[in-house]
């Protein structure tokens, strides 16, 4: 796909993952496993991970999140919680038995835990709807992620990930959008930046 802006990408590939079969869901997130696992994600301490949005047919997670806690048992998974009055943020420890809830947006989120701040964070697996082959990407236009993504290290590795290929370029791009580092789909990694 040619240059588009964020709208018009949202309204497309928000159709263009509503109507995917149960089939196709299964094939696209059993290759974004696949690529997922070729990457190398030792030495990290903290990876936040976003749930997935199940009614809008979000890449599957869990799988990754249960793959990374078996083979890097290092590593401490970190989820959030909307607050949906300030439109921010909030993290905590995922622990194995942690006990989640559903917000009104269908994310499943923490009830409790440990508070971990933005500036402990190794990686970020953000969810987008697409990205560009800079690496910007589009979301559901809330800014959630993006107010995150700038209280993190500038070192933190911000990882996309997405069932589809980037389009060319995103035309609309803001100053506060942050840009990917990293974008793992069904097909392979895409390094963004240097």
């Amino acid at each position: 796909m040619k240059d588009a802006n964020k709208e018009d990408l949202r309204r497309i590939f928000k159709r263009k993952r509503i109507s995917l079969t149960v089939e196709e869901e299964e094939s696209l997130n059993s290759r974004l496993f696949y690529q997922f696992k070729q990457f190398v994600w030792e030495g990290l301490n903290y990876v936040h991970t976003f749930l997935p949005i199940r009614k809008f047919k979000e890449p599957d997670t869990y799988r990754m999140a249960d793959w990374l806690r078996e083979t890097y048992p290092e590593i401490q998974l970190v989820i959030s919680k909307s607050d949906l009055k300030n439109n921010l943020l909030d993290h905590f420890l995922w622990e194995k038995d942690q006990m989640l809830e559903v917000n009104p947006w269908g994310i499943e989120e923490p009830v409790g835990g440990k508070i971990i701040v933005p500036s402990q964070l190794d990686a970020i697996l953000v969810p987008l709807l697409t990205f560009d082959r800079s690496g910007n990407r589009v979301g559901y236009g809330k800014g959630f992620y993006d107010r995150f993504l700038a209280l993190c290290r500038p070192d933190c590795l911000i990882v996309g990930i997405s069932f589809f290929e980037p389009v060319e370029k995103i035309l609309d791009v803001g100053e506060t959008d942050i840009p990917l580092d990293i974008c793992i789909t069904a097909e392979r990694i895409w390094y963004l930046r240097n």
